[in-house]
Order: structure tokens, then sequence, then C-alpha cells
């Protein structure tokens, strides 16, 4: 006799469980093996000719289901009808006839049994078997290789056999799919085998599913558990293309989806979606981005792969694809198109190669702090229930977004300053300082250090700033020379002009032999310039203090925009206000960049940070 019981249960109450278990399952208990068997029919004139062709389809469909669930399907041999299969113990049985069945029904399964079933329609071991009608032309004619309608007949009865129902079948207390959220799930073959739609019903032999689909395999590992061995270590699951839909299912290690061997763009969602409580295995998916519609429901795939379990990481093909982390650690690559690459939660590494590449951010900017290093960027998600840490790598464009808004960051404009010496700077720190009496905003700050590395000289810099908003509203239209002098070395030294320096820099602007963008170079740079060999003692002190002064707006300024990152400009114009040069209007300054800094980190209320790390050190770090 058939060697295992079978066990009945209520419904969960979970409808992703209840809309395909039927109530109905082996007792494993005592072993994790059941056995299998081939069988001529209950007629025995109607046989398939290729019993090697049919052991093999059938071991085939079994391995399908076997790398999901924990259980080991064992083959004990081919009997000349299910009945005296069932009497050598096997617990399913396939069955090579169907000829009382006229209905035009493809093929038919038993619940597991034998127990604890009381009548038969048949015999008492049929419990678990399953009847295939080779009266029905798509039997008769299949090539049941996987992807055929055959081929997916043979999954759907074994999942009969191992407990399942259709999903449109309602039972008491289990619902059917569609009565579920059909923005989730749909009734049709790519959401489980155990479904009758079909979007593509004229191909028989491509189109369909070859191994368990989602819903499938979540109630086959409620019913039976994980197979903890699938895909155990560290693995690279290759997303090939095939005529068919499958499902891949990572046990454990860190392990990788690649989809570099494809011909064109696709879409990859890494597992992160708990659809079931009773069942700890995650979902993702990936298809090719022209097959994907916005939302799964509304896409009709002819590839699909359903991604289940322990998957981390991610490669994209060599075109534009779109790449979606989970809350694990994940490292996503782009290939050489213009991917689009999102890492959700966890501390990521978002490699987009290639192109022009987008990296999203959920939440508003201002709970983000994007720091610029010479080892690369970074995008801090403040917030303790966010995005996480991830590192950025070959990525030209970042987006952060919510339901009602938008802010994108060209890093191509604003990521460039890393590789800068600290001098150079420290030169535009002076500008802002010369030319808008602040200190720097971040943002403007990164832009014009990314435009310098890019070729823009310190001469094409201080040019553009005259024509800056700020500069006029420092420096009216109307403002003479003569004042216009007086405030930059008010800016830039803290005092009034020297009657030697005033006189010569008056003349030059009144001559026209400079414009106001070379003076206040200038002004700087002499600032900055060793005193010659004829300098008194009174003009080489008054250089000194001078250069002292212009160095601590500098420190202050670059505390402001470059260690703690920040953008607001009415705090940059109040950090400088009130800096006179004395070591308490110093103390204060950095006390109220702090201040503004403490704010600015509030993960909801606070801003965007943008700090560069690596080019200037910090002479405030050791001030307690």
């Amino acid at each position: 006799m058939a060697f295992l019981r079978a066990v009945t249960s209520e419904p969960t109450g979970n409808p992703i469980i209840d809309v395909l278990v039927d109530g109905y399952a082996w007792d494993l208990s005592f072993s994790r093996t059941i056995s299998w068997a081939l069988a001529d029919g209950l007629n025995p004139e109607h046989v398939w000719d290729d019993r090697a062709g049919a052991i093999q389809t059938f071991s085939a469909a079994l391995a399908s289901i076997e790398q999901f669930i924990n259980v080991e399907f064992d083959y004990v041999g081919d009997f000349t009808s299910p009945i005296v299969a069932g009497e050598a113990g096997a617990d399913l049985v396939y069955t090579l006839d169907n000829s009382d069945v006229d209905d035009g029904t493809l093929a038919y399964a038993y619940y597991p049994g034998a127990e604890p079933f009381t009548q038969f329609e048949q015999y008492s071991t049929e419990g678990g078997d399953v009847f295939m009608n080779f009266n029905n032309d798509i039997i008769a004619g299949s090539s049941f290789r996987p992807g055929s309608e055959g081929f997916l007949t043979v999954i759907h009865e074994i999942g009969h056999a191992l407990g399942l129902k259709h999903p449109f079948d309602g039972s008491p207390g289990r619902p059917t799919l569609d009565e579920l959220d059909q923005t989730l799930v749909r009734d049709l073959d790519w959401f489980s085998i155990m479904s009758y739609s079909d979007q593509f019903e004229e191909e028989y032999e491509r189109w369909d599913p070859a191994t368990p689909m989602i819903l499938d395999v979540l109630g086959l590992q409620y019913l039976y558990g994980v197979n903890t061995a699938t895909n155990a270590g560290d693995t690279t699951l290759a997303l090939t293309t095939e005529d068919y839909y499958y499902t891949l299912w990572d046990a454990s290690g860190n392990d990788r989806a690649d989809a570099s061997g494809q011909s064109q763009g696709w879409t990859i969602f890494l597992p992160d979606f708990a659809a079931t409580p009773l069942v700890d295995t995650l979902t993702g998916f990936a298809l090719p981005s022209d097959q994907f519609n916005d939302t799964l429901v509304e896409s009709a795939p002819t590839e699909m792969i359903w991604l289940m379990g322990d998957i981390e990481n991610a490669t994209g093909s060599a075109f534009n694809d779109w790449i979606n982390g989970s809350a694990l650690d994940n490292d996503l690559r782009g290939g050489a198109g213009d991917d689009e690459l999102e890492g959700y939660g966890g501390n990521d590494t978002i490699d987009g190669n290639d192109g022009i590449d987008l990296a999203y951010f959920l939440g508003d900017q201002s709970s983000y702090t994007l720091t610029i290093g010479s080892d690369g960027i970074t995008v801090q998600d403040r917030r303790a229930d966010g995005a996480g840490t991830d590192t950025l790598r070959n990525v030209e464009l970042v987006e952060f977004y919510t339901d009602t808004d938008r802010a994108t960051l060209d890093l191509q404009r604003f990521g460039g300053p890393a590789g800068l010496s600290a001098e150079d700077l420290q030169s535009f720190i002076e500008l802002y300082i010369a030319y808008f009496n602040r200190a720097p905003d971040a943002l403007g700050l990164n832009f014009w250090g990314t435009a310098f590395a890019n070729g823009t000289s310190l001469q094409e810099m201080a040019a553009l700033f005259v024509n800056q908003d700020e500069t006029r509203a420092a420096y009216p239209e109307g403002l003479s020379n003569e004042d216009f002098a007086t405030a930059v070395y008010d800016n830039v030294l803290g005092r009034t002009p020297d009657p030697e320096g005033y006189e010569f820099w008056v003349n030059a602007l009144n001559s026209g032999g400079i414009g106001r963008d070379v003076f206040i170079l200038g002004v700087l740079e002499g600032a900055k310039a060793d005193p010659g060999p004829d300098a008194t003692p009174d003009f080489i002190a008054q250089q000194l203090a001078d250069r002292e002064f212009l160095a601590d707006k500098t420190d202050i300024g670059a505390l402001y925009a470059v260690h703690r990152g920040m953008s607001d400009v009415p705090n940059a114009i109040a950090v400088m206000a009130g800096f006179d040069g004395s070591d308490s209007s110093l103390a204060e300054a950095v006390a109220s960049v702090d201040q503004f800094y403490a704010a600015a980190l509030d993960p909801d209320d606070g801003a965007f940070l943008m700090p560069l790390v690596g080019v200037l050190d910090n002479p405030f770090d050791a001030i307690a």
C-alpha cells in the first residue's frame, strides 16, 4: 500500500495561502520523501508508447517543484496500473490514460491520500494520482517541453496531488483569487500554475510556466517548508531569455541576479515583498522593460521571472535597465545603457557603470546627506527607518522623490570637486567672501568647484561672479569706484584700505585698466602674497593681519559649506555677519554654524546637506 498518510487543516485566515491551499497535505512528519511511479491506466488499451520520455517528463516536472520545498521525490518504478503502483508503495502515480473522460478534460488529479478519505471514486490508493487524457489533442500532441501547455498541465496536476486548489474555486473559509486585491495579483497562469487563464491561449508550445509561480511557491512552502539546499552559498543567477515563465529560488548566501547576457533592457525588482506572514519567503521579479506596463497586473509578458528568497545583488544588461534593491544591503550594477537604480533600505552600493545613470531615493531631499569624497559619493538617509547609507559610483543623476515632489541633482554639475587641491577650494570660498560677503552655500560651492575641475579658470569664474544678483546687491550698480574699493577691503580684509593701495586701485578702476572682477582677485591675491624684500615692519604686520583675517573668514565659510555641507543662504550670511577678526567673534561664528547644523540634521525638519571630505582640514575639529 502507499506509504504516506494525509493530514487536513482548517483555513489559515490569510488569503494568499487560502486562495490555493485547500486543507489537504501529505503527512511528512516521519519522512520527507514522497514516492512516485509511472503506470498504465485503468484501461490498458491506452498507454504512452514512449515510456522513457514519460519518466523524463514527470521527473523534470517534480524537480521543478522539489527545488522550492523540503520534499524529496523518489521514483519507485513503472507499473501496469495505478492500483498496482499504489499497492507497491507509490504515493503519487502518473497514469497515462484517461479514456473514461470524454468531455475535453486535459487531466485531473486527486488530493493527497489515502487517509483521511473514507470514500474513493475508483480505488483506495487514488489520493495523489494524476490522470492524463490522451483523447485531448493538447495532451496527445504536446512536446511536453518546459513552456508548453502539456508541461504546464503536468505541473498543474502535481499541484493538486500536493494539496493545491484552483485559484478560481472557493471553499468554506477559502477565497477565490478574484476576491483578492487585483492591484497585486490576478487569476493568470504567471501568478499561479493552478490558474486556467492564459493571456496567450493559442500558444501551446511557449509562454506558459515551467515551474511553480509566486502563489504556488508560497502555498507549497507553507505546506511542506522550504528547500534550504537550492542555491545555498554565493550564487549568480543568470536571467536567461526563455519561451516560458519561471521562478528562481535562492535559499541563502550572497547572491546576484544577472541580466548581463540579455539583448535588451530589463526591469529587476530584487526580493523585498513579503506576501504573507505565514511564509518568510520574500518575492521580487524580472522581465524585459518593454514588457512591463507600470504594474505587473497590467502587463502581458512573454518573458517573466519570479525572484524569491535570498537574492541581494543585481547586474543589468548593456541596455537601459531599471534595477531595484531591497531592505538588504544590495550591490546594484548597471551596464552600458542609461540605467535607473534604487537601493531602498540597507546600505547599498550603486554603480551605474557607463551611460547617464540615475539613482533614486525615496523621501524628501531635506532628509538626506550627500557626501562627496575622493573615494566616491555617499547618500545617507538620516531617518531611522529610511534608506540607509548608499555608496554611488558612476552615477550622474540623483533624484529624491515623494508622492508630491521630485528633486533632481545633476552630479555632472555638482559632484566633481573632490579632486581639487585645498588651495583651489579655498580660492572659491574667498570669492564668496569677496563678492557676496557671506559663507558659501554647499550647492553653489560644489557647482563652481565642478566647473573649475572641468576647465573653467578662476579668472572666468570671477567674471561670472560679478554678474550675480548677490554681487549687484552687495555692490550696487551706482556705487563709485572709491566706495566699491572701500567695500571690498572691508569684506575681504575687515579694514579700510591703506592710502597707497587705495589710490593705486581706484586709479586703475577709473582709468578702465582693470575691471571690478580683476580688482577683487587682486585684493585676494595681495593678502596672501609674500612681502617684498623692502617691505617695512608695519607693512608686514598689516599683511599678516590681513592674511589671518581672510583665513579665519575662509575657515568659517569652509566649516559652513564644506565640512557641514549646508546651503541655506540667509544662514550663510548670518554666520559671517558678526565676524570682526576678534577671537570672540570667531568663536561666535563657529557656534552659530554648529547651531544651524544641529537644526539641519533633523531627519524630518532639517535640510539637505552636501559636505565635501578629504580636501580641506577642519581647524575647528579640536575645539571642544
